[in-house]
């Protein structure tokens, strides 16, 4: 009789513990990691980001292959935490969020975080981002370490890097660098606007652009530039591998921890998110061979990380 008692007692006990669990897990909340795509940067960017999160709370990761509209209406919970990787995941998630989930976007373009649309009742304290491309202090930095003789950078730009534009003006009247900038409102425009630009400019600055710089026309861009002899300071490994002389950009892995760090430092019950940010961590490249095939000569790489890097220092 004892030994049925308390073996009903033991039973009792796990019952309610199981009972309990769902409640607890709901608590606690899920982040759900969305990758635009499967494989590649994205990947890359969510495995560092689980590596430096650690076990804080549970962790999903999907792409856009298993998760649909309805399924992020259903990650709606306060204690939800959704970090879409990559401007289609963040599309997905800012055009069916329903509930009071955090969103932290990673890995997306400042200029593209400014289109977004997020639905009204989301306080904005709940959404940020860690963007995938650099500050003008290390755009600009890298161009007076890398090319101490150079005052004029060229840029082509469209209207959706006006603000982007804004910081740079900013930053080159500090360093005592002009500014040639043309604009353009479509793709077509930009084979011109380069002809009119790099006559003028020492250097020839890439920002991230949709309708300016994109994977499509790149290799074109590098090429008027490589003949009409100006060097090109590039935001993307495969930009200097391509032909810029130099880039500085945040690897997927970079941006991946940046956003972890940040993701530690929410707090469900006060919903608040750390500010949008550029990543702390950047690389800096040099390609020197088409440096040395139009006549650059480069500065020590480690010298020159180390100056772009100290105007991110208080």
């Amino acid at each position: 009789m004892k030994r049925c008692l308390a073996l009903w007692c033991v039973f009792r006990l796990l019952l309610m513990g199981w009972l309990l669990l769902p409640f607890n897990a709901g608590a606690d909340g899920q982040l759900h990691l969305l990758l635009s795509d499967s494989g590649g940067a994205y990947q890359e960017a969510a495995e560092a980001f689980r590596a430096a999160y650690g076990q804080r709370r549970p962790v999903r990761t999907w792409t856009l292959d298993e998760v649909g509209p309805q399924q992020v209406r259903e990650w709606s919970g306060e204690n939800d935490l959704i970090v879409p990787i990559g401007l289609a995941a963040a599309h997905l998630v800012a055009d069916n969020h329903v509930g009071q989930a955090a969103v932290l976007t990673i890995m997306i373009p400042s200029v593209s975080a400014e289109r977004l649309s997020w639905p009204a009742v989301l306080p904005r304290r709940k959404i940020s981002y860690v963007y995938i491309d650099q500050p003008s202090s290390r755009s600009l930095g890298l161009v007076d370490a890398a090319f101490s003789q150079a005052k004029r950078v060229g840029l082509v730009v469209s209207t959706e890097n006006a603000g982007n534009v804004k910081l740079l003006r900013q930053e080159a009247a500090r360093r005592h660098l002009k500014l040639n900038i043309e604009t353009v409102a479509r793709s077509e425009e930009v084979a011109s606007a380069l002809r009119n630009v790099l006559p003028e400019s020492d250097v020839l600055l890439l920002l991230p652009d949709s309708l300016a710089i994109h994977a499509g026309n790149a290799k074109n861009v590098l090429l008027t530039t490589y003949r009409y002899r100006v060097p090109v300071v590039g935001f993307s490994r495969g930009l200097s591998r391509a032909g810029a002389v130099a880039a500085v950009y945040s690897s997927p892995a970079q941006i991946g921890r940046q956003g972890a760090r940040m993701a530690l430092r929410w707090k469900p019950e006060a919903g608040d998110l750390p500010p949008a940010q550029h990543a702390d961590e950047f690389s800096v490249d040099f390609n020197p061979y088409v440096a040395r095939s139009l006549g650059v000569v480069l500065p020590d790489l480690d010298d020159v990380r180390r100056k772009v890097g100290a105007d991110d220092e208080p």
